[in-house]
């Protein structure tokens, strides 16, 4: 009972009541003291003009009457007195105007009992009507609020200073519009994030595809030899490898973005996370004539999870091997301390215009200073975010026809 006692509501509630009764009490007292009063004096009127006319008629037995009157009846005085009255048909049932000072004393005391009551109904309607008008605003608002959150408008603020369920109450409304707005933000992420990654995956696989079309159309209507249906099929096959590591790239990249994936992260070498991925890209650097060296002096154990750091390594190595020419070389350093670890990954490339290196890690962003025309443009943007799923951040530096380097900074708190 004292939790609901907290509301300043009921307890308002209570003293009006409290004041409203004890004003009753109060008004019904008096008025009962005034009704007494006019009893006793319509009582002495009454007996007066009985002992007037009785000693009109006898005055010199006055001296003799006033003591009777004022004297106190006793119990068969008053059965002979009330007798003798009945034999005149004087009785309880005759009406009460035949009783002229009772008739009156009675409309007097109606009277005072419907003023009590109307001046007692007036206050409480009053008391009510203020009390529950305070109580209904207080609704009306939140109902409003509520109309105006299912309508979009997030900027209403309930405010409730006063202890209570409706200071409490309020709180929980302004945290579920926060809630609610929170919600529909992601969700029109979310929606805006499946637009682009339906448009992004239309976009990039609509130039293989077209490629492929031209091909199947030149092999079927064309008489070609052997070698040329060799060379088309192989082309075909290119195309095919490259939608499909694009097609694995995006729905990698999606995932990350909508951050369904759960990683395995646990204490491991971090230098063999490093070196899987060099071996992995170790074919690809000895075609392009391209030496990596990685300088592995002491083991770094670090919370990660392997798969997906060595794929984020995979891709900035191999956009370094893409963009270094023949005879050029990737350095790959580790180092840390008890603040952070870093894992730096320089190139001889070709480098990076400096209007270029803010956009290099968006979604199929090409730099205008490339060379190599078949690049995608989302091995960097799919590293970016597994380094920052890793509690990193990844920064580049570069020069142009000097080099690039790769910085990936992961910190330990």
């Amino acid at each position: 009972m004292k939790k609901y006692y907290l509301n300043p509501e009921l307890r308002l509630s209570s003293v009006i009541l409290f004041l409203s009764t004890t004003l009753f009490l109060c008004m019904t007292l008096i008025f009962i003291n005034i009704y007494n009063n006019n009893l006793k004096a319509d009582y002495i009127k009454s007996v007066g003009a009985i002992t007037a006319r009785v000693v009109d008629k006898n005055p010199e037995l006055e001296s003799e009457i006033i003591p009777l009157v004022t004297r106190e009846a006793n119990k068969e005085e008053r059965a002979r007195g009330e007798l003798l009255l009945q034999k005149y048909g004087m009785t309880q049932e005759l009406e009460s105007h035949l009783f002229p000072y009772i008739d009156d004393i009675i409309a007097k005391n109606n009277y005072s009992i419907v003023a009590v009551f109307l001046i007692i109904t007036i206050v409480l309607l009053a008391l009510n009507y203020v009390q529950y008008s305070f109580f209904y605003n207080k609704v009306r608002a939140l109902t409003l609020g509520a109309r105006r959150v299912i309508e979009g408008e997030y900027d209403i603020n309930i405010s409730e200073n006063r202890e209570g369920d409706f200071s409490k109450l309020a709180v929980s409304f302004n945290s579920m519009k926060e809630i609610i707005r929170n919600n529909i933000s992601e969700l029109k992420k979310e929606k805006q994030f499946l637009v682009d990654l339906l448009s992004d995956i239309s976009h990039q696989l609509k130039t293989p595809l077209s490629s492929m079309m031209v091909y199947n159309d030149i092999l079927l209507s064309k008489e070609l030899s052997k070698e040329q249906r060799v060379t088309f099929l192989t082309n075909n096959e290119g195309q095919l490898d490259r939608m499909n590591w694009l097609i694995q790239s995006m729905l990698k990249l999606a995932k990350l973005d909508a951050k369904a994936i759960e990683f395995d992260k646990e204490k491991q070498s971090l230098n063999e996370t490093i070196e899987e991925a060099i071996y992995a890209l170790e074919t690809k650097a000895n075609e392009s004539e391209v030496n990596i060296e990685f300088e592995n002096d002491k083991e770094i154990i670090f919370y990660h999870d392997r798969l997906w750091l060595e794929e984020a390594l995979i891709n900035i190595v191999k956009n370094g091997i893409e963009h270094t020419s023949s005879g050029g070389k990737i350095k790959i350093n580790l180092e840390e301390n008890p603040i952070y670890t870093r894992i730096t990954i320089e190139d001889t490339g070709e480098g990076i215009n400096e209007e270029d290196l803010p956009n290099i890690f968006k979604r199929f962003y090409k730099a205008r200073s490339s060379k190599k025309g078949d690049s995608i443009g989302i091995g960097l943007a799919l590293a970016k975010s597994i380094v920052e799923s890793h509690n990193g951040i990844i920064e580049a530096k570069s020069k142009v026809r000097v080099g690039t380097k790769f910085i990936l900074t992961f910190h330990r708190y």
